[in-house]
Order: C-alpha cells, then structure tokens, then sequence
C-alpha cells in the first residue's frame, strides 16, 4: 500500500477545472486517504511546496504538460502519472474518463514504477554575452544554427572528439526523447527502456554523418566554433549561443513514471507515429494523421514529442 500523503494535478491553465472526470479522480484520491492539490498558474512553486509530502503528481494534459512535470518532480523525487485529455499522447498512457481508475490502481500498490534519465545542460565557454543558461530536458538538448547560416558545431563525447560538423544543428535526445525530434531528423527509435542517447546532426555537411547511439551516463559537449544560433531544451527553453559558447550535457535526476497497463512501446510505435505503415494506409488512416504533416496536438506549448514537431516549437 502507499503511504497516505498528497497528490497534485499539474494543469494547463486553460484546463477546465470542474471537468466531472477531473472531480471524480479528486473524489477517489480522497476516498483512499490523499490530499489533493493543484498546480496551475505557478506550478513550480505549488510542486515545491509540497517536496515533502507528494506521493503522485499527476499531469492532465498532453505531452507538453507531461515534460513540464517531469522537470519539477524528477529532482524532487517524485513519480509523475501522465493523463491525456484527448489529444495524440505519446508520453501519456491514462485517458481523462480512467483517471479515477488509474488513481486506485496507484492507492493499492498495483502500479509499476520505470525509470527514465533526464539529461542536465549548462552553459560554459567563452561566448560573449550570452549569459547564464541551465535546463533539465527529459527529450533532448538541441543546439541549433540562426536559420540563415550553418554554424560549426563541436561534439565530444567523455572528452574525445565525436566531430565538427556543419550544420544547421545537432540533437542530443534520450531514449525517451529518440521519438520525438530526434525520430523526424533521422534518428532511431530507442525503446526507453534502453539506457541511451541518441547524437543526431541536422543536415550535416560532412564526408559521413549518421546517427550515433552512446551510453546515457557518459558526458557530451558541444561548442559552437563559428556561427551563431541558440540552444533549447524540450522545446520551450532556448538560450542564444555565439562563438566559444559550449554546453555541458551530463546525466540528470531520475524521473519515476507510473505505468497503468502501459502500452508496449513498439505497438506505441506503430499506432501513434505510424511507424512501418506503408503509405498509402497512412494517408487513409481513419485520424487523419500523416506522419511528415503532423501539428503540435498539445495545447500546453510546443509538443516536443510529436515526430515532425520541431525541438524550438516550430
């Protein structure tokens, strides 16, 4: 059994509050013992306040939503619960009308915990001007050129070059992350379950370049040479780099996702970015999806996980 403390809805503001599914989950948590509260307009300091005595934090939303939590509660050791509210989730297992059910799964103990690497990113080097810039990321770092020219970009890999390629960017993506971004610039889909990173050039000049698999503890840099553009991290948090700027990639906080009769991740594959689908059934998909079409679907922010979503929220 779990322990009897709190658990907190993260919502997006424009989420409908006395939503009855929303409310008969809030009623079940209660019903087992939970306090409930909710993070909205300020959630880092409503999953802050409550570091001591959150058993679940629970995303309603999409995978915008889901990244959000999954950077507040990771460091604070707390296990995230994605809910989707009807929109295409990748990362969210649990639809709004079985949250009620899924929170007495989780009171009873028949849940299971996995867990996924976050990567922490930090500004060093000698850019000028660019200023101070740390992030969590649980998809992936991108460091891209301004739009109108390549930028050189240095890779090392545990202080061994990786290579110096020019290009419009390169994604350094988890194996949570090889789906999104990384997945629509050429990169593998690496089950999460894979302990890896993914290295993946974006529109490299260079004699070879292919997507590189490495082990998710080691370290990576990446300096920009010549150039100048911008770093992000799951799409909603970008900083400008210049010359000499380098970014320090290390391994971050364990995030603990609760899985309730999770789907297998290569069904997940196949049914939500229809990965394998020839053509033609693509197109005539009942959704309506086309895989290089596909728009942001989670109106919290940039959905950072969808294949063709850009990393920056394009």
């Amino acid at each position: 059994m779990v322990r009897r403390r709190s658990i907190g809805l993260l919502l997006h503001p424009r989420e409908e509050h006395r939503d009855r599914d929303l409310a008969a989950a809030i009623a079940r948590a209660g019903a087992h013992g939970f306090d409930t509260w909710t993070a909205v307009s300020q959630p880092e300091e409503a999953v802050r306040s409550h570091r001591d005595d959150a058993a679940l934090l629970v995303t309603v939303g999409g995978d915008g939503t889901f990244l959000l939590g999954a950077r507040l509660a990771a460091p604070l050791g707390i296990p995230v619960l994605g809910v989707n509210r009807g929109q295409l989730g990748f990362l969210t297992d649990v639809d709004l009308p079985a949250m009620a059910g899924a929170i007495d799964t989780f009171a009873e103990g028949r849940h299971r915990i996995e867990r996924r690497s976050l990567l922490d990113v930090r500004r060093a080097g000698e850019g000028a001007d660019d200023g101070r810039f740390e992030a969590l990321a649980l998809n992936e770092v991108v460091v891209k050129s301004d739009g109108l020219n390549l930028a050189r970009i240095r890779v090392e890999v545990e202080g061994e070059l990786l290579g110096e390629f020019d290009a419009d960017g390169v994604i350094i993506a988890t194996a949570t992350g090889s789906t999104a971004y990384a997945l629509s610039a050429g990169g593998p889909p690496v089950d999460p379950r894979v302990r890896a990173l993914v290295v993946v050039p974006l529109a490299a000049h260079a004699v070879i370049t292919r997507p590189v698999v490495l082990p998710e503890a080691v370290s990576i840099d990446l300096t920009v040479l010549w150039g100048r553009g911008f770093a992000g991290a799951d799409g909603h948090v970008e900083a400008p780099l210049s010359p000499g700027s380098r970014l320090e990639i290390r391994p971050g906080p364990e995030l603990q996702v609760v899985q309730i009769g999770a789907m297998p991740f290569v069904r997940r594959l196949r049914e939500k970015v229809r990965f394998g689908m020839p053509l033609k059934e693509a197109h005539d998909a009942p959704d309506g999806h086309r895989v290089h079409e596909r728009q942001a679907v989670d109106a919290d922010g940039p959905a950072a996980t969808d294949v063709g979503a850009a990393s920056e929220g394009g």
